[in-house]
């Protein structure tokens, strides 16, 4: 059984030991049978035992071997995710300096999440340099100590260069879908031949 339901699991009774099950499987987002046998499985190995309340009511209180195991887990969780965030990097380094190799010379990228995090500092890593980031979120107005441009600021700062006679291919890396980005961009279509998008999700499902 997976050890990420185990900690998952842990962790949902660590905040509220009183829960039902079915409270606890819509939280996991997994089936009631799931949650029984998840708990049934932690009960044997001695990390929670039950306590029996007034009526029906029960405990799932977690035992010192129980917390024991959360900590591990979470270390473990913790090293898996530092893993995978410097294992990522390391291949979009890889990735956009083989871009600049090709002749690119600037990046913007499109979203500010966790991806686009990496992507940055990827990009810091090669002579690539950084034109813009570009957000959906309006409230989000810096990401890493830049200010960030709505879709639509972007797109009337890059006509303002084109109106300029700058013909240079601009490349936007996207780290999340590009769907509305390309939407957007088709209905300039003055600028589009001119914008080159890159979806980076599914480059890193090529290359990993």
């Amino acid at each position: 059984m997976s050890t990420k339901k185990h900690l998952d699991t842990l962790l949902q009774l660590k905040a509220d030991p009183s829960q039902s099950q079915r409270s606890l499987s819509r939280k996991l987002n997994i089936s009631l049978g799931l949650t029984n046998s998840i708990l049934q499985n932690l009960i044997h190995r001695g990390w929670i035992k039950v306590q029996k309340m007034t009526g029906r009511k029960i405990l799932y209180l977690i035992t010192p071997e129980g917390m024991a195991n959360v900590s591990r887990l979470m270390y473990n969780r913790f090293q898996e995710t530092l893993h995978h965030y410097h294992y990522t990097k390391d291949l979009l380094t890889a990735y956009l300096m083989k871009l600049y190799q090709q002749g690119e010379k600037t990046i913007n990228i499109y979203g500010t999440g966790q991806l686009a995090e990496i992507t940055y500092y990827a990009g810091i890593s090669t002579p690539l340099k950084l034109n813009a980031i570009i957000g959906d979120d309006p409230s989000k107005k810096i990401f890493l100590g830049h200010e960030v441009l709505t879709l639509s600021d972007f797109i009337e700062k890059y006509s303002q260069q084109l109106s300029e006679k700058s013909q240079k291919e601009l490349l936007i890396i996207s780290t999340v879908s590009p769907d509305k980005l390309k939407q957007e961009i088709k209905k300039c279509k003055d600028i589009q031949k001119n914008i080159k998008i890159i979806d980076i999700e599914s480059i890193l499902k090529t290359i990993t």
